[in-house]
C-alpha cells in the first residue's frame, strides 16, 4: 500500500461517518471500525503499510505548533496539560483525531494549526472529545491479526527503524504560556477562548 492508498482508506472513512467523524449513535467506535471496515479483506503486507503510512502521518505531527494549539484548545495551563497529556497519552489521541480529518485537512492543520478554526466541519471538532480516538492507534493491530498476519507490534517495529513518538514532549521548549499560544493562534483563541467544552 502505498501513502495515497493509505489516505484513500482514511478519507472514505471520513466521508462515511455523520459530520466527518462524529457518529451520534456509536460515537466512540465511529471511526476506528470505519477503519477497520476500509482494511477489511487486505493481505497482511498491505495493513503493515497502512501502519506504517499511519506512524507517519503521527509523526508529521509531533511539533511544537501542534503542542501549542492542542494546549490551547484544552483551556488549561501548559504545566496541566503537559501532565494530563503525559499520562493519558491524550498528544498522541489529538494527532489521531488530524489524521481522521483526512488527508487536505490533516497537511493543512499540521503546516498551520491555526487552520483548524476554519474547517468547515469545525462544529465536529468541537463538541467531539479526543478520547473517542484513543481505538485508532490499535486498528492496524486488529486487522493485521484479522489477516491472519499475527502480532503486529514486533514487525511495525522493524519496519520503522525506531520508538515512535508517545506520551508527551520531553523538551520544555515546547512549553508555552497561554497568553503566547493564543497571539500565536489568533483564530483558534477567538473560537475557543475557554477551550474546547
Amino acid at each position: 500500500m502505498q501513502e495515497s492508498g493509505f489516505w484513500d482508506v482514511i478519507d472514505d472513512a471520513y466521508a462515511s461517518l455523520e459530520c466527518g467523524y462524529y457518529d451520534e449513535d456509536h460515537p466512540g467506535a465511529a471511526v476506528a471500525q470505519a477503519w477497520l471496515d476500509g482494511l477489511a479483506g487486505l493481505p497482511p503486507a498491505e495493513v503493515l503499510d497502512f501502519a506504517v503510512h499511519f506512524e507517519a502521518a503521527l509523526e508529521r505531527a509531533w511539533r511544537p505548533e501542534v503542542w501549542a494549539a492542542a494546549c490551547l484548545l484544552t483551556g488549561g495551563t501548559p504545566d496541566d496539560i503537559h501532565a494530563a497529556f503525559g499520562y493519558e497519552d491524550r498528544f498522541l489521541d489529538f494527532r489521531a483525531s488530524l489524521v481522521a480529518l483526512g488527508s487536505a485537512s490533516f497537511g493543512t492543520v499540521v503546516a498551520d494549526p491555526d487552520a483548524l478554526a476554519d474547517l468547515p466541519d469545525l462544529e465536529a471538532v468541537e463538541r467531539g472529545d479526543w478520547d473517542l480516538f484513543m481505538k485508532l492507534d490499535g486498528v492496524a493491530e486488529d486487522a493485521y491479526a484479522q489477516a491472519g498476519g499475527g502480532v503486529l507490534a514486533s514487525v511495525l517495529a522493524g519496519r520503522l527503524g525506531g520508538p515512535p513518538h508517545r506520551g508527551a514532549p520531553a523538551d520544555e521548549t515546547w512549553w508555552v504560556p497561554d497568553s503566547v499560544s493564543r497571539q500565536r493562534f489568533p483564530r483558534l483563541a477567538a473560537r475557543f477562548p475557554h477551550g474546547m467544552p
